[in-house]
């Protein structure tokens, strides 16, 4: 039985209709998988696609409201959460959105849905590439509160989650972990203890002792560099830019986002709505396309 992915056309700022249009080939296949859904304005959906390609997409139509994008927005994740809840989907890709969107000013899309499903605090914000993942132990938060958010519970939940991604969805038995430290040199040049010996070693025990495969605190500035060394599956940092803007660096669009830890896969394209280019055609298809191939390849998994 095919599985149902839904997919938002979110922010309609941005290049997310031109990412569409470029992706319009993969929906035409009749061998998909999966059946997709997409949820946003049938009409402005269709305006960017050539005549021939309107009947392709099967679209539920929620009509935008050129007064809030924010209440549009809301309109669109409800009708999606709506059919999440009621078994009539199996998963999600939203499109990229502008935050500020974003109902009841959530950081980030990771902690509106998991809080939307009661789940809050029990989700993990996961880069996945085809070589290799990072995760984020803190989220969308100034880095000067990295430090006050950074626990040794969210650690250990980060990393189950992760584990068990890799096991269940991925296939792997036993993945290679490994996680940062959070200050240089895993902060051997200071004399006080700090986060690598009081938070992140005691979360390493805990981890070792469920026989998860977790090395570390590695340093920092050499992370990188033992992830193709040791073949590590997932790198773990302690605040979000000790990851990302590497890891975007080394994988530009062939990436995506997921949400761990909810009761279905989240996925969204790894970046930004790009207001900026908006109408240019310079908008790249591809992270978008890797979250649709991560679907069909992994469909009996989800």
């Amino acid at each position: 039985m095919k599985k149902t992915i839904l997919i938002l056309s979110s922010d309609p700022h941005g290049i997310n209709y031109e990412i569409i249009k470029k992706s319009i080939s993969f929906f035409d296949k009749k061998n998909n998988k999966n059946e997709y859904i997409f949820i946003g304005d049938k009409k402005d959906i269709l305006t960017s696609l050539p005549n021939n390609k309107k009947k392709i997409l099967n679209i539920l139509n929620v009509p935008k409201d050129n007064n809030s994008t924010k209440k549009y927005l809301k309109n669109c994740f409800d009708k999606a959460f709506n059919l999440l809840k009621n078994k009539k989907a199996n998963a999600i890709i939203n499109l990229p959105l502008n935050k500020k969107n974003l109902p009841k000013n959530f950081p980030g899309v990771t902690e509106y849905i998991s809080h939307s499903f009661n789940v809050s605090n029990k989700e993990t914000m996961l880069l996945y590439a085809d070589s290799f993942s990072v995760c984020p132990n803190t989220t969308h938060i100034p880095l000067s509160q990295a430090s006050k958010k950074l626990t040794k519970k969210n650690i250990i939940k980060n990393v189950i989650n992760i584990n068990k991604f890799y096991k269940k969805i991925i296939g792997i038995k036993r993945p290679k972990l490994s996680i940062m430290g959070f200050n240089p040199h895993n902060g051997t040049d200071f004399k006080k203890k700090l986060e690598e010996q009081t938070i992140i070693t005691p979360a390493l025990n805990v981890l070792k002792r469920k026989k998860i495969n977790i090395t570390g605190p590695i340093p920092p500035d050499s992370a990188f560099n033992q992830v193709k060394i040791n073949k590590i599956n997932c790198l773990i940092g302690n605040y979000h830019d000790q990851v990302l803007p590497t890891f975007k660096y080394i994988n530009k669009f062939k990436a995506i986002n997921i949400t761990l830890g909810l009761p279905f896969l989240r996925i969204s394209p790894d970046h930004g709505p790009a207001e900026n280019i908006k109408g240019k055609n310079l908008a790249n298809p591809e992270s978008f396309l890797f979250a649709l191939h991560f679907f069909e390849k992994y469909s009996k998994k989800i």
